[in-house]
């Protein structure tokens, strides 16, 4: 199918266009001229037509043409580039230059109008997935919703396309959707399985702890009644009376067994423990509760406990103060408050600081006394560095107080972070695997007195409370990380001092790790050994790191000390800190 825009194949003279055939209402008449371009008639005179009736001339038509048509030929490839579109138009085009349809001889003006409109299709469908065939056409409508003139003189007036998948890509498409209902269901049942099997898990539950509910009711109303065999035997002839020539007989050889096997069992004893003194593992101060263990009696009648205890079994144990010979003794420095005796409603008691020594054995006994101990962390942007590592430090404190219940026991700790104020991140608590480990963020400023004033606050307010709760509280510990320089350095010596001075004042362990940390870490610390500072050239990292090591080693010190019954601040600098008072 074509459509011819030159009515006239050969020129004619301009009398003669009358006689073509089908000659539409709208023509333009051109006319070749020599050595120049075309000239298009516009409006004639009567000389014009009478002289220029035999001149020859094409003609144009002019009229405007709609036609339909499906692009099959050229392949509509999507963005893949493996699957293709299918399209069709619908065009409305005319002449607006004659001249141009002459020169170029356009004799069928469809291969010049799909041509370009096959070409601006094909532009924009490329960037679509199969899958979005609307978007395609809304975007290709868009493009050609304009008068589009043409070089060859021609202009596309009106286009509109319609996009869908090949038959290849409309499977596809469909396979797709399908898979993904499929999918979609899918979901839905798991959901359905899933609910009906959390409901069954709560049906589960109910009778569990129903279980539960009547057995702790059976046991509460058994607990006055002692379980053993003669009230078992009680219990059974109150229900079967018929039995009571059986059950006596069963009596009498539970009680013939039991003889037999004490016996047994103290001739076993004896043996070893007389081969214990043989060997020479067993000393003489050993012998009087051996002694009392094999011949004396029991609870049991069996004389077993009395052979595994020693004779100081069950007093406190005595902690010597494990320092190394030459190491300083500072007790004897430490303020009279530190070493003040019980108050009324319990007591206050602080001990001396010692560097060095070897970490206390763990007591069996109960604590004897109870420390608070508050963990000070900087948290502002110098900190940014180590800010990871002191998190990690605040979880190895957790399972080293988790791992030793004894400890955790007669330790109570709290962290506190500042920056531009100060945050209590973690209360006064008693640490276990249940405690939540807080997470630490950087902020903005870095000023002490905020801290010092919410230590002011927290430390005798705590102690008092703690006091009601048990019977000896030892001296409050601050182990107070600085990082930054303090913003207000002028403003925070007059809270520390205030704090020093109260009653209930705590040792104040500083730790610095930062720029200027001697002379931070020296107006810091309660006492000058109580000092310690990251060594010249130590990365940040790394010097949090080793604060963390020093933080559990002395919390070590103070919980067996305190389960003791005294208070010893052991400071045992790990490889890359250093006390603030020695020089590098």
């Amino acid at each position: 199918m074509t459509v011819s825009l030159l009515l006239n194949e050969q020129m004619i003279s301009r009398n003669r266009v009358g006689e073509l055939p089908d000659l539409p209402p709208a023509v333009a008449i051109v006319y070749p001229v020599e050595g120049g371009p075309f000239e298009v008639e516009t409006v004639r005179t009567f000389g014009q037509r009478w002289f220029g009736k035999n001149r020859s001339c094409y003609v144009v038509d002019l009229s405007d043409h709609r036609r339909q048509a499906a692009i099959t030929k050229t392949p509509l490839t999507c963005k893949d580039g493996g699957h293709r579109f299918r399209a069709t138009i619908d065009i409305g085009f005319r002449v607006h230059d004659p001249a141009s349809v002459v020169r170029r001889n356009v004799r069928d003006a469809l291969p010049v109008v799909y041509g370009y409109l096959t070409h601006r299709i094909l532009l924009q469908v490329a960037q679509f997935e199969i899958t979005q065939a609307r978007a395609a056409q809304l975007a290709v409508n868009q493009e050609l919703d304009r008068e589009i003139p043409l070089p060859e003189g021609i202009t596309i007036y009106h286009c509109k396309v319609q996009m869908e998948p090949d038959e290849a890509a409309a499977r596809y498409v469909q396979e797709l959707e399908e898979s993904r209902r499929r999918a979609k269901l899918g979901a839905h049942v798991h959901e359905a399985r899933r609910s009906e099997a959390y409901s069954d898990e709560d049906i589960e539950d109910i009778r569990a702890a129903g279980r539960r509910r009547r057995q702790a009711e059976e046991r509460a109303v058994l607990a006055s009644t002692r379980l053993d065999f003669d009230n078992l035997i009680r219990e059974h002839l109150v229900r079967h009376p018929e039995e009571t020539t059986h059950a006596l007989e069963l009596l009498a050889r539970v009680r013939e067994a039991e003889a037999t096997q004490h016996e047994i069992r103290d001739q076993r004893h004896a043996e070893m423990v007389k081969y214990l003194i043989d060997q020479g593992v067993v000393r003489e101060v050993d012998l009087p509760g051996l002694r009392q263990g094999v011949l004396g009696s029991s609870t049991s009648g069996t004389g077993v406990a009395g052979v595994l205890e020693r004779p100081d079994a069950g007093r406190p144990a005595s902690f010597t103060s494990g320092a190394t010979p030459g190491s300083p003794d500072y007790s004897a420095s430490a303020p009279a408050a530190v070493q003040g005796g019980p108050v009324q409603g319990g007591s206050v008691q602080g001990g001396s600081v010692q560097w060095g020594g070897s970490t206390p054995t763990p007591a069996a006994a109960p604590p004897s006394g109870l420390v608070p101990v508050y963990v000070v962390l900087d948290t502002s942007q110098a900190a940014a560095g180590c800010v990871a590592d002191l998190g990690n430090a605040l979880r190895s404190v957790q399972s080293l107080l988790a791992n030793s219940p004894d400890v955790a026991a007669a330790v109570r700790l709290s962290v506190i972070t500042y920056a531009d104020g100060a945050d209590v991140v973690l209360p006064l608590t008693e640490v276990s695997w249940r405690t939540g480990v807080p997470g630490l963020n950087t902020a903005p400023g870095c000023r002490y007195r905020p801290v010092l004033r919410r230590l002011l606050d927290l430390v005798p307010l705590e102690t008092e409370r703690l006091k009601e709760q048990v019977p000896r509280v030892l001296r409050p510990v601050v182990f107070f990380l600085t990082v930054g320089q303090p913003e207000d350095d002028q403003e925070w010596p007059a809270a520390h001092d205030e704090l020093m001075a109260h009653k209930y004042f705590p040792h104040i362990v500083a730790c610095g790790i930062g720029a200027d940390r001697d002379r931070v870490v020296r107006r810091l610390a309660s006492r000058p050994e109580l000092g310690v500072v990251a060594v010249e050239g130590a990365a940040l990292a790394q010097s949090a790191v080793q604060f963390s090591v020093l933080l559990q080693q002395t919390l070590l010190h103070l919980g067996r000390s305190a389960i003791a019954g005294g208070m010893e601040l052991r400071l045992d600098c790990p490889q890359g800190l250093r006390p603030v008072t020695r020089e590098q």
